[in-house]
């Protein structure tokens, strides 16, 4: 993971980030008065007030209690969630959601060497098969969550539970209404925009900022975005099936995004933005 200073914290990114050209705002978190008139920021906020009522944690986590920041950019608007997710976060996590839970919560090693199959289809032709396999079914799929795995393998293997991610959701909005969900993350304004909630949630050990698993946060929010997911699934037409435990789970939050970019909490954040900056965004 790389390290890069914003105004005096450091914080670790994850895939898609360039600090070319960052310029530092002073904003406060709790009011927009600072910021850049192209911008609004809310928060803290709890997400009862964004659902309506307060969704229950599970195991470890605490990415629904924990308040969440809001942030508006023009089109561009992003989820800030409070929880920045270690080993056993990231690991209950995915568990939560896997509709497969045969084997656990606790086999982090069977979950790495599921990720491993990227790393062993170099010199292994049976692998290769395999990883081709995937290529061909989950296409983007498979790419986009490869550029993520390396920090979720990261996260896995170290039992300090030092090395965390920190979930945040971006999207835009374009002028026909429809949600586009933004997998480079944060641009490097925001970025130092959301500093302040960033530093209150991780303290003096920053976490890596990972878009990927803002979409995999809402459905475990949501549990109904996530209750018929399949336990099997086959990766070709009329193959072997595959069974869809933790190891699989922010594959499947990339093949089920538009659910989740269509969920009430996410417009329900988009309104909340647009009224405070008095700028209706396009028609939902």
């Amino acid at each position: 993971m790389r390290r890069r200073s914003t105004g005096g914290a450091s914080f670790f990114i994850a895939p898609g980030f360039s600090f070319a050209a960052v310029r530092c705002y002073s904003c406060s978190v709790n009011a927009t008065d600072s910021l850049p008139t192209s911008a609004t920021l809310l928060g803290p906020m709890s997400l009862a007030s964004l659902l309506g009522k307060g969704p229950h944690d599970e195991m470890s986590l605490n990415l629904a209690g924990a308040p969440v920041h809001l942030l508006r950019r023009g089109s561009r608007y992003t989820l800030l969630f409070g929880d920045a997710l270690g080993r056993r976060g990231l690991m209950d996590l995915l568990f939560t959601l896997a509709p497969y839970k045969a084997h656990g919560p606790d086999r982090f090693a069977r979950v790495l060497d599921n990720w491993g199959i990227f790393d062993r289809a170099k010199d292994n032709g049976a692998s290769n098969n395999l990883f081709q396999h995937h290529v061909k079914s989950l296409q983007a799929n498979w790419r986009t969550f490869g550029e993520h795995r390396d920090y979720y393998m990261a996260v896995f293997e170290d039992q300090s539970e030092q090395t965390r991610l920190l979930p945040v959701l971006g999207w835009e909005k374009d002028r026909d209404g429809k949600r586009h969900w933004l997998a480079d993350g944060l641009e490097p304004e925001e970025v130092v925009l959301l500093e302040p909630a960033i530093r209150e949630i991780s303290g003096s050990n920053p976490p890596a900022l990972d878009s990927l698993l803002g979409l995999v946060a809402v459905p475990y929010l949501l549990p109904e975005l996530h209750r018929r997911w399949p336990a099997w699934r086959p990766l070709v037409r009329d193959g072997k099936s595959n069974y869809i435990g933790p190891a699989s789970v922010p594959v499947m939050a990339l093949l089920h995004r538009r659910s989740i970019l269509n969920s009430h909490l996410v417009q329900n954040a988009e309104a909340a933005l647009d009224a405070a900056s008095g700028e209706p965004s396009s028609k939902s």
